[in-house]
């Protein structure tokens, strides 16, 4: 993907909200290894099945992981530079067994406990038989890369698509599914009286481990349209043969050019056509609920009581502060990655695969194709392939560096002589790609190595101390702080001792929807649902109904959003409602459209008039209630 003119940022954030969040694999536990293997087999992208080769498929499984570490720093690299400091996160996942034994990933850092306007996964992707690398499929191997990736939003942002606003074809129907599922977990919760924002698992996982599926319409990357999923095509990417075959840690950056560039661009695009608002507001309440409960709920849509604008904002300072500190984590990770042992491994692999490579692309020019196709694979599969018989057999798997190791395979070399021919010239190439880059996949221990060196990278920023200039509108403090949730302590301190109660706080209270009797958080009176707040009711469908707004008297009345979670894919609806109902013009957003509609007292009327104005309740001069 070229880059591109620059594309400008032009959107901006509430205060304590992220602009992006990286998420990627960074390895796999121990207990996880075979069913991340199997379910990566089963699952393939770009054909019917992988190898029926158990190590092989862990080694290729592991690889993938090892790459997506390394690789995803070249976005954090790229959008850091493009946006405001502080405004991009790293969050890596583990994948582990979930309780009930199901395979999933789940965040390392609180990176994703902070409201954002996009969150991005990306995954280096490879296609699991390497006895079909070679043709159309997926291949991250050596000077080739395959991106896998996602840039979702908060479901509530989104509804037409469940949030999921560009993805690589093949995981647009999983992504959606898992983002649908998230939001009806959140909206069981608010029945319950809680804001809980979960947090999914990488769309990788959901994809390989058959999750349950929504299909929202697809755009063309290149014509991108309201209510649709921008599809992103599988497509391998070449980096440029010298600097892959020269890499080491001063090297720069290889994929910014090739792919890196482009693809910032298209996310600096997304976040300014999203509405930082609506992605924000539900994961904002849910961090401020950490530190003040009765304020939360009423964040959602907001107040301009004087009471509430100087508790808000003193909250707010707190949720910057959270994100600072985890901005100074995600640079520490990204320094831990790079010029850390990971980063000199993963070096050290691309340069001997793309030597492979090379012999391979020799061989194909000579219509070699069978020998060419046993070199990719022996690499891949971590296949010993064995000396030719004679002279120059010295056995080189002893070798204790990757240089005394080199210098055994000159030796047998120069015992053959040079008349030996091509095999020898190849099994070379193989072996010396094997010690650096795949023995440890041929013992079926990368995944070890993976979590131990990314371990060893994520400890001293975890466990550093790092000091926070914290704003508190009145006063400056400074905080220093080893752990997050020693930072958490003390902010959640400093918010105690400096605010006083508000006139007005969210309680839990009745709620009546057009079809039955709901749940409110936010301003109740006399035990009925009265001003700000969001509620929550099943429709006569069965179908769970959230409508962010304003109510009298226990019903909707004002300007509101509300949103259907329908199995056959989410709509929402944005204007005034009158007595629980919607009345007047409205912004109806489903699966392909996004469209004006006039309602009289619940009834779809026909298609307003262009230039129509709706009301949002998140507008401060449309609020009433």
């Amino acid at each position: 993907m070229t880059g591109g003119p620059e594309v400008t940022l032009r959107q901006s954030a509430p205060v304590g909200t992220t602009l992006a969040v990286i998420r990627f694999p960074a390895f796999v536990e121990e207990d996880a290894e075979a069913d991340f293997a199997e379910a990566y087999a089963g699952a393939a992208i770009g054909g019917r099945g992988g190898s029926s080769d158990a190590v092989e498929t862990q080694a290729l499984a592991n690889s993938m992981v090892l790459k997506s570490n390394y690789f995803a720093m070249s976005l954090y690299r790229e959008l850091a530079a493009r946006l405001p400091e502080h405004s991009v996160l790293l969050s890596p996942h583990r994948i582990t067994l979930a309780s009930d034994g199901s395979l999933t990933s789940v965040p390392m850092t609180q990176a994703e406990s902070l409201p954002s306007v996009v969150a991005v996964d990306f995954t280096t992707y490879s296609y699991p038989d390497p006895e079909a690398m070679m043709g159309d499929k997926p291949l991250s191997f050596g000077d080739l890369i395959t991106p896998l990736v996602t840039v979702r939003t908060d479901p509530r942002a989104a509804v037409g698509t469940e949030g999921i606003l560009l993805a690589s074809s093949p995981i647009i129907d999983s992504a959606a599914g898992q983002n649908y599922a998230q939001a009806i977990t959140d909206a069981t919760a608010l029945q319950a009286g809680r804001i809980e924002a979960g947090v999914p698992e990488l769309d990788l996982i959901s994809h390989i481990s058959a999750a349950p599926v929504q299909s929202p319409e697809r755009s063309r990357l290149t014509q991108p349209r309201a209510g649709t999923v921008s599809a992103y095509p599988i497509e391998k990417i070449r980096l440029d043969g010298a600097s892959v075959s020269n890499l080491d840690k001063d090297s720069g950056d290889i994929l910014e050019y090739a792919f890196t560039d482009g693809f910032v661009n298209r996310v600096v695009d997304i976040i300014n056509r999203a509405d930082p608002v609506k992605a924000s507001m539900f994961r904002r309440a849910d961090a401020i609920s950490d530190y003040d409960e009765s304020l939360a709920a009423l964040t959602l849509v907001g107040d301009d009581a004087p009471d509430y604008l100087a508790r808000l904002r003193y909250a707010e300072r707190l949720l910057e502060a959270e994100q600072k500190y985890l901005s100074v984590q995600s640079l520490r990770l990204y320094d831990g990655v790079i010029n850390g042992e990971m980063g000199a491994q993963v070096r050290d692999i691309l340069r001997e695969e793309y030597r492979v490579l090379e012999e391979r692309r020799k061989l194909a020019r000579q219509q070699n194709t069978a020998v060419a196709l046993g070199v990719l694979s022996a690499v891949v599969a971590g296949v010993a392939i064995a000396n030719s018989s004679g002279g120059g057999d010295e056995d080189c798997s002893n070798a204790q560096s990757r240089r005394e190791y080199q210098a055994c395979l000159d030796r047998n070399a120069r015992d053959r002589g040079p008349n030996i021919g091509e095999q020898i010239a190849i099994n070379a190439a193989i072996q010396g790609a094997i010690f650096s880059a795949t023995e440890a996949m041929r013992r079926n221990r990368l995944s070890d190595a993976v979590g131990s060196n990314y371990l060893q990278a994520m400890i001293p920023a975890l466990n550093m101390q790092t000091e926070i200039q914290v704003d508190l509108i009145d006063s400056n403090e400074t905080i220093t702080a080893i752990r997050f949730e020693d930072l958490k302590a003390k902010l959640g301190e400093l918010y105690a001792e400096n605010q006083r109660s508000l006139d007005t706080v969210a309680t839990r209270c009745a709620y009546s929807g057009p079809t039955g009797t709901g749940t409110w958080l936010g301003a109740c009176e006399d035990g009925l649902a009265n001003g700000s707040g969001v509620g929550v009711f099943r429709n006569n469908r069965g179908d769970l109904v959230e409508h962010y707004g304003y109510a009298r008297d226990g019903r909707s009345d004002g300007p509101g959003y509300r949103i259907v979670r329908a199995p056959q894919g989410s709509y929402a609806l944005e204007g005034n409602f009158a007595q629980g109902a919607a009345n007047g013009v409205m912004r109806v957003e489903r699966s392909g459209s996004v469209a004006l509609r006039r309602y009289r007292q619940g009834q779809d009327m026909g298609e307003a008039p262009a230039g129509s104005v709706v009301a949002s309740p998140f507008r401060l001069g449309d609020r009433s209630g």
